[in-house]
């Protein structure tokens, strides 16, 4: 086997045993994910692990989050950029996007600073299911935001087309050929899957939630029928009864193609 591969299964197995005390109710073998997706077909959600500096206020309109290090890349024209913050254990984060680039004026998205960079979030998200899941356009108050997820040392960003940051289980993973693939299921067809319809290309980011390191896998992500997958489809069966969440409407194999080592700047 690929000693690159190697490593990662490595990283897999390890993370399996490390994050289990942080979800006890889920009785389950897994590990956390984030899929990043976008909604232009052909492309891959350019991400990073950013420390969070500090999430700032700015009238009743922007919320700004202050952070560390660099854009994974800066965003083109009708891009935008969205920053995930998430307090994994307690299943509530949120999504600070910004508006979609227009023109070449990235002023009005993020501007540099003397300790990084600041984010001029326009729009938040919600990325658990909690009272705005259903209402996209809902305003989330500010004061939620920097109370649940004020003191996170590390945020996500994804730069792409309506780019979208969301946690996912990874209920079951296999190599065949010489190729690893990831699998996983949905409850809700929410922006994620939008994405998807449009666009089947995905970065996954598989992370030590102690350090925030590990890897941006690049890959595609497939629908698919119980009966191609049936390991899979057990395992993930069984995860969603561990955490009460009922039988997943949709389950899903991602394939990666490629994989990089991902970790916040100092």
């Amino acid at each position: 086997m690929d000693a690159q591969l190697q490593a990662l299964l490595t990283f897999l197995d390890a993370q399996r045993a490390r994050q289990a005390p942080r979800f006890p109710s889920v009785k389950s073998e897994k590990v956390l994910s984030f899929m990043g997706t976008t909604s232009q077909a052909g492309t891959h959600a350019a991400v990073s692990v950013n420390r969070v500096r500090r999430l700032e206020v700015a009238g009743s309109q922007e919320l700004r989050v202050h952070l560390a290090g660099a854009l994974p890349r800066p965003p083109l024209p009708g891009e935008c950029i969205s920053v995930h913050i998430t307090h994994v254990e307690e299943y509530q984060g949120y999504q600070v996007k910004t508006r979609a680039l227009a023109g070449a004026a990235t002023a009005e998205l993020f501007e540099a600073d003397a300790g990084g960079l600041v984010i001029r979030g326009s729009q938040i998200y919600t990325v658990h299911h909690s009272p705005y899941t259903m209402k996209f356009f809902e305003r989330i108050p500010f004061d939620e935001v920097l109370r649940t997820v004020g003191s996170i040392p590390c945020a996500l960003v994804a730069v792409g087309e309506t780019a979208n940051l969301s946690p996912r289980f990874i209920f079951h993973h296999e190599v065949k050929a010489g190729r690893l693939a990831l699998f996983h299921g949905d409850g809700l067809a929410l922006k994620t899957y939008m994405n998807l319809r449009a666009n089947r290309q995905e970065t996954r980011l598989v992370l030590d939630l102690d350090g925030w390191s590990g890897f941006a896998l690049k890959g595609t992500d497939e629908e698919f029928q119980p009966h191609q997958h049936p390991e899979a489809y057990e395992r993930i069966c069984a995860g969603f009864a561990a955490g009460n969440w009922g039988k997943p409407s949709r389950v899903f194999r991602f394939v990666a193609d490629s994989w990089q080592p991902v970790a916040p700047a100092p």
